[in-house]
């Protein structure tokens, strides 16, 4: 009989650590991707709807790239830091590091170069989970990986010709897909930003007219909070 296979290492147990002294210089010269669920914590934070938000923050209007300002910065980073820093989304969150998820949903870890005059103090006290857990990445998380599912769904459910997107425009509005939505089925409108992430996953997929069953959002992917 062959050796039993050692099992694989939790890549969140690596040790790592990260103290942020706000330098400000990771505001600098990068490309912030945003999804809906970021959109919309965005645009309450800074006291617009989604259309607006994406009309005024982000790159083309198109809703999926922070705006950057003449010099190449964020243009939400203010004389004090980031002005939205609550809700800052998870590629910030996340910073100095980089996530990869496999199509099967396990994660690689990537670190980040630093700007060569960070600030920032690497330590190897701590691990990649309490880091990520700290930062209030996991929402987050869950969120980037739901809505990184339903797109491979849809595509997949176009290419075979099982499925059309005969959606709206502005189905990946949450406000505007939410507010639809209740008022075609008498529905109260939540209030809470997750209820709300939830409900528009649903409302996603039945354009597809599928479920959500076996989506990572449901499996848990991203781990306990």
């Amino acid at each position: 009989m062959g050796d039993t296979p050692a099992p694989r290492q939790d890549p969140r147990q690596e040790a790592f650590g990260y103290v942020c002294h706000a330098c400000s210089r990771c505001c600098q010269h990068k490309v912030i991707q945003v999804n809906p669920y970021e959109v919309a914590r965005l645009a309450r934070r800074t006291g617009q709807t989604v259309a607006q938000f994406r009309a005024n923050c982000t790159e083309n209007g198109a809703g999926n790239i922070l705006r950057r300002d003449e010099t190449d910065t964020c243009i939400f980073l203010g004389a004090k830091g980031c002005t939205v820093h609550p809700d800052r989304p998870l590629v910030c969150r996340l910073y100095p590091l980089g996530r990869q998820v496999a199509y099967d949903g396990s994660e690689r870890w990537l670190h980040m170069e630093p700007h060569p005059q960070t600030a920032g103090e690497y330590t190897g006290k701590g691990t990649i989970a309490a880091f990520i857990a700290a930062q209030g990445a996991l929402p987050f998380m869950r969120a980037a990986d739901g809505y990184v599912e339903w797109v491979r769904r849809a595509c997949t459910a176009i290419e075979s010709g099982a499925g059309e997107m005969d959606a709206p425009d502005d189905v990946l509005d949450m406000d505007v897909a939410i507010a639809r939505h209740c008022t075609e089925t008498g529905a109260v409108e939540p209030s809470d930003i997750e209820d709300r992430r939830t409900l528009h996953m649903e409302i996603l997929y039945r354009q597809l007219g599928q479920t959500m069953g076996g989506t990572h959002d449901q499996k848990d992917a991203i781990g306990s909070e």
